[in-house]
């Protein structure tokens, strides 16, 4: 029922439309908290660009580009700034000799580890503020959260 929202409001007095905003400034807000932890040499660009590549496994620019949702010359530039840091490396395709493919090195799966771990102890930090009963709704919030993201084990 795509289109479709609810107008009458819920047990806590919000509407489908109330409560989108709501959680889209919510999540905004703490995107950006967690994004301002961990190394600051990489931006969110080309943080996310080097995650998809190590998800991705060796992966053509165009394949990258459409992944990140991004135009072929802005991959380009994320990808050249990544290759100077010695983060990413360019590697003939053997399947065709034309092409090249992008890998993350072990320098850039070491900085991945740490901003990860860095964006982590920052959350678990928070969590710690949180009162038993906040985090008690945080968890019988996450399903639904998953859901929403479109983490299909978590449907």
């Amino acid at each position: 029922m795509t289109g479709v929202t609810n107008q009458v409001p819920d047990a806590e007095g919000l509407t489908d439309v109330e409560l989108a905003a709501r959680l889209r400034m919510t999540l905004g807000r703490l995107n950006r908290r967690v994004r301002q932890h961990g190394p600051q040499s990489l931006s969110s660009s080309q943080a996310s660009t080097l995650a998809s590549v190590e998800s991705l496994g060796p992966v053509r620019l165009g394949d990258l580009a459409a992944h990140e949702g991004v135009t072929a010359p802005t991959q380009s530039r994320l990808v050249g700034s990544l290759e100077q840091q010695g983060l990413l490396r360019r590697m003939p395709d053997v399947e065709d000799r034309r092409a090249t493919l992008l890998a993350i090195t072990a320098q850039g799966r070491r900085q991945l580890e740490q901003l990860r771990g860095e964006r982590s102890a920052f959350l678990v930090g928070q969590l710690g503020t949180l009162t038993r009963e906040q985090r008690g709704a945080l968890v019988t919030a996450l399903g639904a959260l998953e859901a929403l993201a479109g983490n299909p084990e978590r449907r």
